[in-house]
């Protein structure tokens, strides 16, 4: 079946799939034409976000020819992100807006962003062991 999705700058793609392909599939093909990364879509049915873990056929109103719109999602500012991370595994709200600032205090004075994602993943870590210890 062909699904047209049409992305809110007015670009409009064809993409192949079948009733077993879930959203997250669709996402990737989606990427592979458009160069949207996965990450940052989200697909829209009648106004409604469908989910990735789905198939098209649950949704059971996807049929060839149906028209899915793409939202392009802005990504999280870095801040953002490291902060949902340490709440993940911190109980108060306020050591985890501590862990933060002090990440992007050391962030911004060592020139971290010239480390890849794995360093940045591995001090993390090392700063929530050493909170751990401290506790």
């Amino acid at each position: 079946m062909k699904l047209t999705i049409k992305i809110l700058k007015g670009e409009e793609y064809i993409v192949e799939t079948t009733e077993d392909s879930t959203i997250q599939q669709i996402k990737e093909e989606i990427e592979k034409k458009s160069a949207i990364p996965v990450e940052h879509q989200k697909l829209l049915l009648v106004g409604k976000a469908l989910t990735d873990e789905k198939t098209v056929a649950s949704y059971g109103n996807i049929s060839d020819g149906t028209k899915l719109t793409l939202v392009v999602k802005k990504p999280d500012p870095l801040r953002d992100v490291i902060f949902r991370h340490f709440k993940r595994f911190l109980q108060e709200e306020q050591q985890s807006q501590q862990l933060t600032d002090k990440f992007m205090d050391d962030f911004e004075q060592k020139m971290l962003y010239q480390l890849s994602l794995d360093d940045l993943e591995k001090i993390s870590t090392e700063m929530l062991a050493k909170k751990g210890q401290n506790v």
